[in-house]
């Protein structure tokens, strides 16, 4: 019944679509209606693109009718961040300095995914530059968490438009980027697997840039089923055989080894964050899943080199967009304007040898991690605050950023793939999310692993 497709999966809407049940034609209508219907406002999607849309969604159609469907997901509509670049569309990567920036092509992974069958809805809000992991952006408004009804929380970001567009049903699945967390931090707060792909694996041609070195792309999903399945897509399995995805299924807990780390990944919870992930946790043990819980000397390493040298990428972030906010300062949102100064101020040789240090123990701990196991925590120490008591507040924006991006930073500094799954809720109904770190190349073990894991903890 279309009074449930905003509810359904990716791949079940895709399986619907297949069997005949679901016209994608009508499909894409409905979100469509749904957007106009529940984001008047355009806090939720920058802009939409209904006649490509409904274009895909026909051509999917006549596909779905004479079995050439292109992929298991042919038909389906999803949502982009405002940094894919599609052909003929603004991309403005969430900054009003660049509304005159038209696409003259797709990105590859938007190219990859018109061709597997995907409906392209729209460009979703986000950060300034992606340069935030909290989701505000006063130009364009901010799409609050939809999971509370009386206080205006934050989404999460940067890729704030993608998760709630899920999370509200506006979408069937949204693709977003992750430098820092970007992808994971509104999955959590947002009741969502978000999956950060290893660096490199997932094409950036046609995706603006906030770091040369730590940018990738990842789904944002309503289970890791979804997700593998469009990781696969973008991937470009699909491209040769429309059959082909990440399997994840059969993976028995007792073969699965996780790591909790006797480190700061663990302190300085908010109470309700540390009983609903202690409590994942240990249902994932009783699960029959091997916990052990140990220190990990590289994640203090490089949090510490971090806190002390600055994040490195603030001034690839300055290489590439310092003449752009220049040109009009008023029209950088001013916590956003100041990371990217700061950016212009930082020594070469430093920002060298930090990089040279993390690459020694990035490896060091993809070894460990492959002889000890997955490592696993909280993915966000921290409840999403209220939007009001920070936009105008830098001090406070500033303070809440760094706890909030505190340890999903770690997968991108030190080239892990990551991947959060829901776990609970917190006082408040706001959704909690659980990391899983697991070294660069070996997502198809983390994608199994996270299935497996998510059986557990939907029982």
């Amino acid at each position: 019944m279309s009074e449930n497709w905003h509810k359904m999966s990716a791949m079940k809407l895709g399986s619907e679509i297949e069997q005949g049940i679901i016209d994608p034609r009508e499909l894409t209508e409905f979100f469509l209606e749904r957007i106009n219907e529940l984001d008047p406002l355009n806090l939720v999607y920058l802009r939409t693109t209904i006649d490509r849309a409904r274009n895909s969604a026909n051509t999917a159609y006549s596909r779905s009718k004479s079995g050439l469907r292109r992929s298991i997901l042919d038909g389906v509509p999803i949502s982009w961040k405002d940094l894919f670049e599609t052909a003929g569309d603004i991309t403005s990567h969430g900054s009003p300095i660049l509304l005159d920036r038209v696409a003259k092509k797709d990105a590859v992974v938007v190219e990859r995914a018109e061709h597997a069958g995907l409906v392209c809805l729209g460009k979703t809000n986000q950060t300034e530059y992606a340069f935030s992991i909290l989701g505000i952006n006063p130009h364009f408004g901010t799409p609050s968490n939809p999971f509370d009804k009386i206080t205006k929380r934050l989404p999460g970001g940067s890729t704030s438009g993608g998760a709630v567009s899920l999370s509200t049903g506006l979408a069937a699945a949204a693709i977003g980027s992750d430098t820092g967390g970007s992808v994971r931090v509104p999955s959590a707060w947002n009741g969502l697997v978000g999956f950060k792909t290893s660096f490199g694996r997932l094409p950036l041609d046609g995706v603006l840039p906030l770091s040369k070195t730590l940018d990738t792309v990842g789904p944002l999903t309503r289970n890791v089923e979804d997700a593998a399945a469009i990781f696969s897509i973008l991937d470009g399995r699909s491209a040769s055989n429309p059959r082909s995805w990440v399997d994840i299924s059969g993976l028995s807990p007792k073969f699965i080894k996780l790591v909790c780390p006797k480190t700061f990944v663990w302190d300085d919870l908010s109470p309700d964050i540390e009983s609903v992930t202690r409590a994942a946790v240990d249902k994932i043990s009783n699960a029959g899943v091997s916990i052990d819980n140990k220190e990990v000397k590289e994640l203090l390493e490089i949090d510490s080199l971090i806190n002390h040298y600055g994040p490195y990428h603030a001034s690839e972030c300055h290489a590439i967009w310092g003449e752009k906010i220049e040109i009009d300062p008023k029209l950088v949102y001013q916590p956003i304007l100041e990371r990217i100064r700061l950016g212009g101020q930082m020594n070469a040789s430093i920002i060298e040898k930090t990089k040279l240090k993390l690459k020694v123990s990035a490896r060091a701990l993809h070894a460990w991690i492959r002889e000890n196991g997955i490592l696993i925590c909280p993915t966000v120490p921290i409840s999403p605050p209220a939007i009001g008591d920070l936009e105008y507040n830098t001090e406070l924006w500033t303070k809440a950023n760094g706890i909030v991006l505190r340890n999903t930073r770690l997968g991108n500094f030190l080239n892990c793939c990551a991947i959060t799954l829901p776990c609970g809720k917190d006082y408040n109904g706001i959704p909690v999310g659980l990391m899983f770190l697991a070294p660069w190349g070996e997502d198809e073990l983390l994608l199994r692993t996270a299935a497996a894991i998510e059986r557990i903890l939907k029982t």
